[in-house]
């Protein structure tokens, strides 16, 4: 993370300790719904801590956060990201990139320990790890889940399902059948595709493992600001 954001993300942090705990739960789902906006990591800490001192402004004169900001924290949040100038197209890309380096690097690192550890308990040559075309589907499936798993809960952080709504036997159903594609999604192709697709040597692969988070450490500076 760049110097600059890294500092300022710990002074929002200090700043929102002196929240009261009702404040605080707005604010955390004022940040995650920033954190799933085209903006920079600069720009999402910049608006975080300019609301963090209206609420504590408000707060110091007795008001609630809901009556500093009003009731619809989305479309206040959204008002001020469309002031926001967009990033050039080949930022917000790399910015994409650099989100998902991290995630990367640790199912590697797990399949690297897997691989090892499979290897020593049935006696197979440690050096030498393969990866099997179902392996390869899984990890990208996996990948392709938690992406879309983190998009949809910073999108739906700041909406309200209306009052007395319930989920439906129906709405069970759906993510029931949900959860069904998924699970086959990541698992089924380690299965059925046993094919090797490549074979590493060990520290070769260990290589591979920490490139992502390389280039991640490098991609930072470039798309935090």
């Amino acid at each position: 993370m760049n110097p600059t954001v890294r500092k300022l993300l710990r002074q929002n942090n200090a700043r929102e300790k002196a929240l009261s705990p009702e404040s605080q739960a707005g604010m955390t789902d004022v940040v995650v719904y920033l954190r799933g906006q085209d903006l920079s990591r600069l720009a999402q800490e910049e608006i975080r801590r300019d609301i963090l001192e209206m609420v504590l402004a408000g707060e110091a004169r007795g008001q609630t956060m809901q009556q500093v900001i009003g009731l619809d924290y989305r479309t206040f949040c959204d008002e001020i990201v469309a002031a926001v100038p967009r990033r050039p197209r080949w930022v917000r890309m790399l910015s994409a990139v650099d989100d998902i380096l991290p995630a990367i690097t640790l199912l590697l690192a797990l399949w690297t320990a897997q691989k090892i550890l499979s290897a020593l308990l049935t006696g197979q040559p440690v050096l030498w790890l393969t990866l099997t075309v179902g392996e390869g589907i899984s990890l990208a499936c996996i990948v392709a889940v938690a992406v879309g798993l983190v998009t949809w809960v910073c999108r739906t952080a700041l909406r309200r399902p209306p009052v007395g709504a319930e989920e439906g036997p129906g709405g069970l159903w759906k993510v029931f059948l949900l959860a069904l594609v998924v699970f086959a999604a990541l698992f089924l192709p380690r299965v059925i595709l046993p094919q090797p697709l490549v074979t590493l040597w060990m520290p070769a692969a260990v290589v591979v493992t920490l490139l992502p988070l390389l280039v991640s450490a490098l991609l930072d500076r470039r798309t935090d600001l």
